[in-house]
């Protein structure tokens, strides 16, 4: 690659930056932007072409992607929609690469089977990102956004295992139906074996250090050396990384310490805008060769439009009449239902697994096309309706404390109270420190009541302050940390709620050290 295509990527990847910063102001979601700028970049005349190796693609972006996916969801609150969420992550998945399978071999000219099974495969998953990004700003009810996020964690892993399989088979390894199920099941439990493994290992490195760098570093590290150990061993890459994500994020309230932990949240945040960015990035500079290719061969663009609609309309029923026919499993109305069958969009992942198709497979360049119109048709589509079918069901709940996050914030706050009475009979600060922490802790103690009675929160806080006591006040943090995950190891804290407070926690350690 000359400097001036990499001096062009740069440019292209600024102006993605600052197209999402214009979408955020509109308040469109990010994975919206993102697809409308690929498309647009394919317009652009005189840009680089780029041509990576298809394993590149999988190696160098989907393992940070999943790994950061695991590392936002917690066991406990999958465990508690683990019925539910295992039908929506493998059973769904199987019917919609069926459904997919069978109506792009119908539809698409000179398709095998073997490269339909691969275009389903890489249209199963879908992604979290533009749904929970609407639902966390409209307020959807917590089992919509917990059933759609563990969804798409755990389905990129299943779906991506088809993959490999759907791949062998066009390459050319003989196919049986045992045979593949034997190998799905092994390759499947393989990866989460070898993800739990490199997950516990990173940990047992990770709280030993304090250095913030390394620490972070260790954790993109870990997320490649799961995927890249169960390749190795023959088993899935993705559903190993996914596993020591969902590990690393569960263990990271004991292994990392406040500031590891801010910085360590910020660069994965980072990190993830910035592959996604270049994934569309890189669509839009391969899509004219494609259309080219595609124009030259027997099947020109025109004749992939109507099996794109096709299968976006058959995917999505097909999603719709399997999250309605699991009923109060998939919601307790038939809105919240709806609401997590139209939810079903593609993204990121789906576009590295298509970009990642062997340049062997003949069909390379219109399972890209098609993989991309269908990533616009629901990204764009369903996208931007969601919010409107949200408010049209009656599911928007604006942000406040729940019970349960006032009663944790509570109990925190009188484990503090409780420290400094022991505080105070070790002679350890004197009465003017004791009397204006025990204020502080009592003014949380106060809100939380309040909060707890049906008042707002934000009028409740403005009887809060926060104060600054050195090595006192972050022993007092440290104690609610500790009763904090007390409560999430009984059952009685979900972890999305510890990772709100937590987050406040740790903004006000960061204070307390600058």
């Amino acid at each position: 690659m000359r400097v001036h295509d990499i001096e062009s990527i740069l440019v292209l990847v600024l102006a993605a930056t600052l197209l999402v910063r214009l979408a955020d102001l509109g308040k469109v979601p990010a994975p919206i932007a993102l697809v409308l700028g690929g498309l647009a970049i394919a317009f652009i005349p005189g840009l680089p072409s780029v041509e990576l190796e298809p394993d590149t693609i999988f190696l160098v972006f989907l393992p940070p992607l999943v790994y950061a996916a695991g590392w936002r969801t917690s066991p406990l609150e999958l465990r508690a929609v683990m019925r539910p969420l295992a039908l929506l992550s493998v059973g769904l998945v199987f019917i919609t690469a069926g459904v997919v399978a069978l109506v792009a071999h119908e539809l698409v000219p000179d398709l095998s089977w073997a490269e339909a099974a691969i275009l389903g495969a890489i249209l199963a998953p879908t992604d979290t990102v533009a749904a929970t990004s609407i639902f966390r700003r409209l307020g959807a009810p917590e089992r919509v956004r917990l059933l759609v996020e563990g969804e798409s964690m755990i389905n990129d892993g299943t779906a991506l295992v088809l993959y490999r399989i759907a791949v062998g088979v066009a390459t050319g390894s003989a196919f049986s139906f045992g045979g593949s199920a034997l190998e799905f099941v092994g390759v499947a439990a393989g990866g989460i074996l070898a993800g739990l493994a490199v997950g516990v290992l990173s940990d047992l490195v990770v709280r030993r250090l304090s250095d913030n760098d390394v620490s972070i570093m260790l954790t993109l590290l870990t997320a490649y050396a799961a995927y890249i150990g169960a390749e190795e061993l023959h088993v899935s890459g993705i559903l190993a990384a996914v596993v020591a994500g969902v590990y690393a994020g569960y263990r990271s309230p004991q292994s990392l310490d406040a500031d590891i932990r801010l910085n360590a949240v910020a660069f994965w945040q980072v990190l993830v805008f910035g592959l996604e960015i270049t994934l569309f990035i890189l669509l839009g500079l391969q899509l004219p060769d494609i259309v080219d290719t595609l124009e030259a061969s027997s099947s020109g663009i025109g004749e992939l439009l109507l099996p794109a609609a096709a299968i976006a309309a058959a995917s999505l029923a097909a999603r719709l009449a399997f999250v309605f026919a699991l009923r109060g499993d998939a919601g307790d109305t038939l809105g919240e239902r709806f609401a997590v069958g139209w939810s079903g969009m593609r993204g990121a992942v789906s576009l590295a697994a298509a970009l990642a198709v062997p340049l062997s497979v003949d069909a390379r360049p219109q399972i890209i096309f098609l993989t991309f119109a269908l990533i616009l048709i629901t990204i764009v589509g369903q996208g931007l309706s969601l919010p409107y079918i949200v408010r049209a069901l009656k599911l928007e709940h604006p942000r406040r404390w729940s019970d349960e996050e006032a009663v944790a914030r509570m109990e925190a706050a009188q484990s503090a109270l409780d420290r400094l009475d022991e505080m105070e009979k070790d002679g350890r600060a004197n009465e003017s420190q004791l009397k204006r922490l025990r204020d502080l802790y009592r003014a949380r103690f106060r809100m939380c009541q309040a909060v707890l009675g049906g008042e707002d929160p934000e009028v409740a806080a403005r009887e809060q302050k926060l104060a600054d006591y050195g090595l006192l006040r972050r022993e007092l943090i440290g104690i609610e940390r500790e009763e904090l995950l007390s409560l999430r190891s009984a059952g009685r804290l979900r972890h999305e709620t510890l990772r709100m407070i937590e987050r406040d926690l740790d903004l006000e350690e960061a204070r307390i050290r600058a």
